[in-house]
């Protein structure tokens, strides 16, 4: 995925976080942008996936009123840093991998939000598991797609050694 089309991806996914999906779903908020960090991080590659953490923090900070500009962008480039760590340890490229590391990672970026956020913006620091658990499961699912349409990109466009005649 080239740099540009990880750019408009990050701005759409944050459009669809805070506009259209809060009136969808009753169960859980989805992190989009944060489910498509990761997956593109994992999966396709570093520069991506830095790529969409920082844009789509910072369209998702000016689109939500009260955020300080930078919180969710700060929130999410940590979030790519620990998703390089992952895929260095664990095989690259593999769904289950990476819908694994949506999952635990989702906890650490729901309670460093609440984090930065109340420091930030002195919103008080409420972490409860019945409140987190819902949007956890709910970015789990949404990153089983991504993360399957990420890997047959990266299998028809992505570079492989191939022999230049």
């Amino acid at each position: 995925m080239s740099i540009p089309l990880a750019a408009v991806g990050a701005l759409v996914a944050a459009l669809l976080e805070t506009s259209v999906v809060p009136g969808i779903t009753s169960v859980g908020k989805p992190d989009i942008v944060f489910v498509c960090t990761v997956v593109a991080t994992m999966m396709l590659s570093v520069e991506d996936g830095l790529t969409w953490a920082f844009l789509g923090g910072l369209m998702t900070d000016f689109l939500l009123p009260g955020r300080q500009l930078g919180a969710t962008s700060l929130a999410l480039l940590m979030m790519a840093g620990a998703a390089t760590l992952v895929a260095r340890v664990f095989p690259q490229r593999r769904i289950v991998t990476t819908v694994l590391t949506v999952f635990g990672l989702s906890w650490v970026y729901q309670a460093l939000t609440v984090l930065i956020l109340s420091i930030t913006s002195g919103t008080p620091m409420a972490l409860e598991p019945s409140v987190i658990l819902p949007s956890v499961v709910v970015d789990t699912v949404l990153a089983i797609p991504l993360a399957a349409v990420a890997r047959a990109a990266w299998m028809r466009f992505g570079a492989h050694d191939k022999i230049d005649w």
